[in-house]
């Protein structure tokens, strides 16, 4: 069983469409079962009208789903899982890591961390982004009753305290934590040392990607994830969540990301390529379905055809492993309907 899983922090583009693709493509050709959950946790970027955009754009292009492992209508079909309305179960496999002393609550902002790791040896670490944290509040010694308070009710207990909201950080093991993809090969990130304890839930309470992402994969049965390649590095730091819960983990599967002329994601600056966009411009679904085909090592030239159509010719070791670079030929098929 794999799933989809979109984001509605924006519209569906054409490299989030080949991926999705390509999900549907292997598990019903294996004949496994597909879940949708839609990702909505993001709430300061969540969009209402990206929800059903998302359904509607995947439904066009010819996928479907099923139900996932206690989830659906009796038939077990087409029932989307939301994790906004799965708070719950995040805050209990949190509870559970912090009876068993694997998380504890931070204090630490970004800013806070900046100033910490300014000039020191951690500086280095810093990536798109991301500062290794240098495990400031790690050292809080918190007696037996206090850990054996919800999650909720030491984070109350915090704020009354200090006056700061906490996120709470997984206790990240020293050493390589590797694993083998079924796309992209053998791969190792030693997360203590690239980004050390890192954050399960935001300040506001709500679960972080990394969290939420393994207990629904477990929850759900799901034994591939099948994803881009620019969450490689967030395979390992789920690894040693599956790890802290007792879980078994699933096997792995990196799509080559679609980008810009620039190597970045897709975005604006790199045009229209919005599946909804070319929906209301009149592109047929055919016509996008035999580019990701194409993009795909599946067919040899540029032809139309369905989703249904492309699955017997899928074959995982055609998979291109490069990233693929958006271009001239991509947008004149995909303009010409």
């Amino acid at each position: 069983m794999t799933r989809l899983a979109p984001s509605p922090t924006g519209a569906l583009h054409l490299g989030h469409a080949r991926t999705f693709l390509i999900t549907w493509w292997m598990a019903r050709q294996a004949g496994a079962k597909i879940v949708m959950r839609m990702e909505d946790l993001d709430l300061g970027r969540r969009k209402v009208e990206s929800v059903e955009q998302a359904y509607a754009d995947l439904k066009w292009l010819g996928m479907d789903w099923d139900g996932g492992s206690g989830q659906g209508s009796e038939d077990g079909s087409q029932k989307e899982v939301v994790q906004s309305e799965r708070l719950e179960i995040y805050a209990g496999a949190l509870q559970t890591m912090w009876e068993r002393g694997l998380v504890y609550p931070c204090t630490c902002t970004r800013a806070d961390i900046l100033a910490n790791v300014a000039g020191s040896a951690s500086a280095p670490h810093e990536a798109e982004g991301q500062v290794r944290y240098p495990g400031t509040c790690a050292g809080t010694v918190w007696d037996a009753a206090m850990r054996a308070q919800a999650v909720a009710e030491v984070a109350e207990h915090i704020r009354w305290a200090t006056g700061k909201n906490v996120c709470w950080r997984l206790r990240v093991r020293g050493g390589v934590v590797g694993f083998e993809d079924r796309i992209a090969g053998a791969w190792g990130f030693d997360v203590e040392r690239e980004a050390g304890d890192f954050p399960l839930t935001r300040f506001d309470g709500t679960p972080a990607y990394q969290l939420a992402c393994v207990v629904d994969d477990h929850e759900m049965g799901i034994d591939c994830v099948i994803r881009g390649d620019d969450l490689l590095s967030s395979t390992a730091r789920q690894l040693l969540i599956y790890e802290a819960l007792g879980f078994a983990p699933p096997t792995f599967a990196h799509v080559p990301l679609v980008i810009g002329a620039d190597g970045k994601r897709l975005a604006k600056r790199h045009g229209e390529s919005r599946i909804a966009q070319f929906r209301e411009q009149g592109v047929r679904a055919e016509r996008i379905v035999g580019w990701a085909a194409w993009r795909s090592g599946m067919i040899g030239e540029l032809r139309e055809m369905t989703t249904a159509e492309a699955l017997g010719l899928w074959d995982l070791r055609q998979l291109p492993r490069a990233r693929i670079v958006l271009g001239q030929d991509d947008m004149g098929w995909l303009t010409i309907y």
